[in-house]
């Protein structure tokens, strides 16, 4: 069994979930530790005032999210918008590395579960204890591997709701990728539909300069004439 520490007790309701398994581990190490009465009380305090605090925060950051307009914060998305997949990807990501150190891949844990002697497993092997010494001894190991085997499981039940949560976020995840990819698709044919036009306006447009006249090639039909007189020639009383 883990020995007491304030950090320990933290990352213990930091890990706690509403799950039963969850719960009842936490109250088998706190019943274990209940010399540290004192101290668990603080940090219990101390941490739902932070869990309280951070509750409020986040939800006023969102609303605030919400209010502000694209141009004031152009990397924010709607929830609803197929744009919120980097947030997505990094808690999907999180969650994976997450599982990494899921209770199910401790194998030093296993192997103490492994090790556990027999007589804590079989209770017809009660009868072979003939002494108060050894029965004690016993019921020391006992209570070690229930605390043990109740943490463990605890761990083994919050990951086996870390894994369905991931399940849900790959769900949604691979929904938002169709969402995007049907959205790209979109905007590709709208912009094949420009190309076309633009081509048509092209080939168009070679054509008429085709068929215009080159007046480079008309003659010269000023050639050898005499000028045009001028206004003043025209009006002179000579």
């Amino acid at each position: 069994m883990s020995s007491f520490s304030e950090a320990a007790l933290e990352k213990k309701l930091s890990e706690l979930s509403n799950s039963q398994q969850s719960v009842q581990t936490l109250s088998l190490w706190l019943i274990h530790h209940r010399k540290h009465a004192g101290p668990i009380v603080s940090v219990w305090h101390r941490e739902l005032r932070k869990a309280t605090e951070e509750k409020k925060s986040l939800k006023r950051t969102f609303q605030q999210i919400q209010e502000e307009e694209d141009d004031d914060y152009p990397g924010s998305y709607s929830p609803q918008d197929p744009s919120a997949g980097p947030l997505l990807t990094e808690e999907l990501i999180k969650a994976l590395q997450d599982l990494e150190n899921a209770a199910s891949g401790d194998a030093t844990v296993r192997q103490k579960i492994a090790s556990l002697p027999q007589e804590v497993q079989d209770v017809s092997l009660l009868e072979k204890i003939t002494d108060k010494e050894a029965a004690e001894r016993l019921s020391k190991t006992v209570d070690e591997a229930c605390l043990l085997l109740a943490e463990y499981n605890g761990r083994l039940a919050a990951e086996l709701e870390d894994r369905r949560q991931l399940a849900r976020m790959l769900v949604e995840y691979t929904q938002n990728q169709k969402d995007v990819l049907s959205e790209k698709e979109k905007k590709l044919e709208e912009y094949k539909q420009k190309l076309a036009r633009v081509t048509q306006v092209r080939k168009e447009l070679k054509s008429h300069i085709q068929s215009l006249p080159d007046l480079s090639l008309l003659p010269n039909v000023t050639g050898g004439l005499a000028p045009l007189p001028s206004a003043g020639d025209l009006f002179s009383t000579d």
